[in-house]
């Protein structure tokens, strides 16, 4: 089962949009929140038609532009929305073929710290409410120096209001593979920025529940941001490989053996 959460920095551009929904097919996602659409509520039902058959449950009422579209295959999937908010759509979600519930919630934080501050609220208050829990998207915020790269630090301010949430809520960081920084600005030379701001958080019942539960952080592709791809129900298997021992050549049946087969 694959959860995926992609800010794609606007899909008004109908290649682009199509690019999204290729993805979200080629990669059989599950459960998937697509963060910063930029696509007004009068012209959703047009780009929405293009994921169909997944369904859809987005944050309109809460945000003029839709900031977060979360789709879902329903053969795979029952989702139902517990909570939505301008920064954040907290999810129910039972896998249909174990019966497995589950808590997941998409975060596209603001990138205003002020704002921010009641998205830590809410999440605390969610904290009080679920077992397992799956936290991921776009925070907008590291959670130390080292996740950044670049000729300005962070606030510290951001960063210990960011850390604090997480440590009242029980959340950390997912066993994670691929791209260490999930935005860049894109910029040339010097003025290149790289962050880490998208995440995928769990609590100790998630871990317990899901232990080879992963997130892949995928490369950007049409975006700023990486997609972070969580997968459970799914153990990795490693890719065989080839050995050959040098110390073969120097047995003198060697080279027969080899020209005889």
């Amino acid at each position: 089962m694959r959860i995926c959460s992609w800010n794609v920095r606007g899909c008004n551009s109908p290649l682009k949009l199509n690019e999204v929904v290729d993805f979200l097919k080629s990669y059989h996602i599950d459960v998937f929140g697509v963060l910063e659409t930029r696509i007004r509520q009068k012209k959703a039902p047009k780009a929405l038609e293009k994921f169909m058959p997944y369904r859809v449950i987005s944050n309109y009422q809460n945000h003029p532009n839709g900031r977060i579209w979360v789709f879902w295959n329903p053969v795979t999937v029952c989702v139902q929305a517990v909570e939505v908010h301008g920064q954040f759509i907290h999810c129910h979600v039972v896998h249909n073929s174990t019966c497995v519930p589950f808590y997941v919630t998409f975060i596209y934080a603001s990138n205003d710290p002020i704002v921010r501050i009641d998205l830590w609220s809410s999440l605390h208050q969610i904290y009080g409410t679920v077992q397992d829990w799956l936290v991921i998207g776009n925070f907008n915020v590291t959670r130390g120096n080292e996740e950044r790269i670049s000729a300005s630090h962070p606030c510290l301010s951001d960063m210990l209001d960011f850390n604090s949430c997480l440590l009242r809520c029980g959340l950390d960081g997912l066993h994670c593979f691929g791209c260490e920084f999930t935005w860049s600005n894109k910029q040339e030379e010097l003025s290149r920025v790289w962050c880490k701001l998208d995440r995928a958080l769990g609590n100790d019942l998630w871990i317990t529940k899901f232990p080879s539960s992963s997130a892949d952080f995928l490369p950007a592709g049409i975006s700023d941001h990486s997609p972070t791809m969580v997968t459970i129900f799914e153990e990795r298997v490693p890719k065989s490989r080839f050995s050959f021992l040098n110390c073969w050549v120097s047995d003198p049946s060697y080279y027969s053996t080899v020209q005889n087969a």
